[in-house]
């Protein structure tokens, strides 16, 4: 614990993170400022570990578009008037009737543009390359004051954090102790595979169900003539999202209100049953791609793509010509050996109950009956003995929120809206000490 006086400069409301969720809120900031006439501080900061605020940069994929609609971007919900829309970005760069005529979904590269459209607009509001690698409470007589968030190089005090920096990628236990060069999570994709560019592992290994999985996949085929892809599947295989009208509405502002009102047996069954909109699935498009393609390959009488489906891996062992991977049939107790060269976790990503970052404030936290945070309607993380100290979690909440706080654009400006009201009002909602 610091008790001196900090040297750091003063930001009034500071980001961790600058992907969409902290982009969105950049987003209201300014249009805040520009609503009061554009003059005075800003009073807006956030730290970016990236260079800039491309979307995905590692899973810009060739033919791969976004699952949501475009209305669902930074602002649209929250604002249709504001000038960081999708539909600005596309009357800005000439292509508003273009795309009116597509008749499909924007691209990821086209969606990683608009994302970086707007950073560069609102690149007064972000330092990047800024990777935040701590947070440091400073007191006085016992109580926060303020906190003191701290990378390399950098220091900045403030009273007002958001926590934006998105979930993390899930590795599971096995795998965890053989990342690198060839064993990497999906995220890493286009990275890791520009490094092995001049020698293209022949025998692939993919886990996962997921979109991410999907896509790595489709891509792996087109890498060499030979190649081979294992695709894992602790279920039948790829299934199809949860698709159409009716499923997607547990997205919208009034049932992440009915997902908080329930208690936490309620939010586990309901959280089972909506999680298909979000997870473990795949596009139609992506679905007949890649049943095509083993079907086509049946005809040519070859095989690229093979599936291990009901599987769980058991173990891995770097062997001399690879990595050896047992599977294990979740039904039947059969047991399967692989050997391949390299190895893809689409995993998905995580939301711990207490963030990394959030640590050092151990003591002031006020955790709920799981022993995570408590966070209130308006994303507010309850901390005693903390004075004028706020802190949110801006996409860090899907355990007391819903889905729609995890990997999904479906929330991200309705939260952006709520949590600068929260930080206007500054009104905290009443805590029960006792949980």
């Amino acid at each position: 614990m610091n008790h001196a006086k900090s040297t750091s400069p003063y930001i009034d409301t500071l980001s961790i993170g600058c992907g969409p969720a902290g982009l969105a809120l950049a987003c209201v900031f300014d249009e805040a400022f520009h609503a009061q006439g554009g003059h005075g501080m800003r009073g807006f900061l956030a730290l970016e570990k990236a260079s800039d605020s491309a979307w995905h940069p590692n899973l810009l994929l060739h033919s791969t578009d976004i699952n949501h609609h475009v209305y669902r971007d930074l602002v649209t919900p929250r604002n249709p008037q504001s000038p960081y829309s999708f539909a600005m970005y596309l009357k800005e760069k000439n292509r508003l009737f273009k795309f009116g005529l597509l008749g499909r979904p924007a691209s990821r590269f086209e969606w990683s543009d608009y994302m970086t459209w707007v950073g560069a607009k609102l690149a007064p509001y972000v330092r990047y390359e800024h990777g935040v690698q701590a947070i440091e409470p400073l007191l006085e007589d016992g109580e926060l004051t303020s906190l003191r968030v701290k990378g390399e190089g950098f220091s900045y005090e403030t009273r007002k954090l958001i926590l934006s920096n998105g979930s993390t990628p899930n590795v599971p236990e096995l795998f965890a102790r053989h990342l690198g060069s060839h064993v990497f999570h999906a995220s890493e994709y286009l990275q890791r595979l520009a490094l092995l560019k001049h020698d293209m592992p022949r025998r692939w290994l993919v886990l996962g169900s997921g979109q991410s999985a999907g896509e790595v996949v489709a891509d792996l085929i087109q890498q060499r003539e030979d190649i081979h892809v294992t695709s894992v599947h602790r279920s039948i295989g790829f299934k199809v999202a949860q698709l159409g009208q009716f499923p997607n509405l547990v997205f919208l502002p009034e049932r992440i209100e009915y997902f908080k009102r329930l208690d936490d047996e309620g939010r586990s069954r309901f959280f089972n049953h909506v999680k298909g909109t979000n997870y473990s699935g795949i596009d139609v498009d992506e679905s007949q791609h890649l049943y095509s393609l083993i079907y086509e390959d049946e005809i040519a009488g070859r095989e690229r793509l093979s599936m291990a489906v009901n599987a769980e891996a058991l173990t891995l062992q770097q062997v001399p010509d690879g990595y050896r991977v047992t599977l294990r049939d979740v039904f039947t107790g059969e047991v399967s050996e692989h050997v391949v060269d390299a190895i893809v976790l689409g995993t998905g990503y995580r939301q711990a109950k207490i963030p990394a970052l959030l640590e050092p404030l151990e003591e002031f936290l006020i955790k709920d009956s799981q022993g995570g945070l408590q966070v209130n309607s308006q994303y507010q993380v309850a901390l005693r003995n903390s004075g004028n100290v706020q802190v949110y979690v801006n996409g860090l909440s899907e355990r007391t929120h819903g889905i729609s706080d995890g990997q999904s654009f479906s929330a991200v400006a309705y939260r952006a809206g709520v949590i600068h009201e929260a930080l206007l009002s500054s009104v905290v909602e009443p805590v029960d000490y006792s949980i």
